[in-house]
């Protein structure tokens, strides 16, 4: 078979290629150039042609510059000015990396396109889905859960139909053991971490950089609308933070919700920010998969482990779950992708996002 290989220059697909070369795939890297840095896990590394010469690999480096600015930082600054939690991650696989990636197999008529996520595909009836890799802690299905649903603007075929995850049954431990077992000549660097276009990972600084918003202190108050404090700018505060209160309190102070237009952040206790009914919004949902709501479990974050859920309220146009034990901080935007049980495979059937 042919693979177009989505070639971020990590362990993680070169060791992709590495399982392809033993079973005599033709396969081509593409490297996606998103940033201009080269210190960032989706960035253009100064050295990845040669690293693609060692192993003699064609590469083809596509410029998406433009397609990245306009759909996912620019979205990542306006939610985060409205004071909601943006996931530029989950924007750039929907609306850039996998469309992109996807006409390239077109353009060669390649058979799939693979990359070095930990996620599985799933076969129900003839019909592919996303599901969670062998690797729970790799489990990387919360960043890629909208991929299930992109179809080909030329076909009008759902991309997940084409695609392969060779990681689906590896563990990242596994494949750093077979790094070092084979004394691989390959130099790869250390894994990365933080949005890949912010280079010294300072939000505040890049948002007031990118707007011409005149950002100014303002109050901070309890619950009961007392005055505690003053904040520095309200850029600098997230659900659920405390660093940068600077409130000298017998107890523990959390940032529970901002008040953007009154430029006032509201504080409390730490139960304030737990929940057990989150209202949701934006719903989609894989009825081929719906049968009932047994054995439905939830993530609003890609480090959370699965957590079971207790009902379901399903509305016109919106949703309320309860969970079994409280979830700690929700957020306004965040996202949330449910999956339902099959077996043993946990297999991403609705998502939404926190009202």
């Amino acid at each position: 078979m042919k693979y177009i290989v989505w070639f971020s220059w990590w362990i993680d697909s070169t060791y992709v290629w590495y399982e392809l070369k033993k079973m005599w795939h033709e396969v081509i890297f593409v490297n996606l150039k998103n940033t201009i840095w080269t210190n960032k896990c989706c960035s253009l590394p100064t050295d990845l042609f040669e690293i693609a010469k060692k192993i003699n690999i064609p590469l083809e480096i596509i410029d998406v510059t433009k397609e990245f600015k306009d759909d996912v930082i620019n979205n990542f600054i306006d939610i985060y000015m409205h004071w909601k939690t943006p996931n530029p991650c989950i924007n750039c696989n929907e609306l850039v990396r996998f469309k992109i990636l996807d006409k390239v197999r077109n353009k060669y008529w390649f058979d799939k396109v693979t990359t070095g996520h930990y996620a599985k595909i799933y076969n129900h009836n003839w019909q592919n889905f996303l599901a969670t890799p062998k690797d729970e802690k790799k489990d990387q299905t919360y960043m890629l859960y909208r991929i299930s649903n992109i179809h080909n603007n030329s076909s009008n075929n759902r991309i997940i139909n084409n695609l392969e995850f060779i990681l689906s049954e590896k563990t990242k431990d596994e494949i750093k053991s077979f790094y070092k077992k084979e004394n691989l000549p390959l130099s790869v660097p250390k894994e990365s971490q933080n949005i890949c276009f912010i280079p010294d990972d300072d939000y505040t600084r890049f948002i007031k950089q990118s707007t011409s918003f005149n950002f100014a202190p303002g109050k901070i108050i309890d619950t009961s609308w007392k005055y505690l404090w003053e904040h520095k700018w309200i850029i600098y505060y997230t659900i659920w933070q405390r660093h940068w209160l600077n409130i000298d309190q017998y107890w523990k102070l959390y940032v529970i919700k901002i008040d953007w237009d009154n430029n006032c952040l509201i504080v409390w206790q730490e139960e304030e920010l737990k929940n057990k009914v989150v209202n949701l919004e934006k719903i989609f949902i894989h009825f081929e998969l719906f049968e009932d709501s047994k054995d439905i479990y939830w993530k609003i974050r890609y480090h959370h482990k699965m957590q079971k859920i207790s009902n379901i309220q399903i509305k016109w146009s919106s949703a309320d779950i309860e969970f079994e034990d409280d979830v700690r901080a929700p957020t306004p935007w965040q996202h949330c992708v449910l999956y339902k049980k099959i077996w043993e495979d946990y297999v991403v059937i609705w998502w939404w996002v926190i009202k």
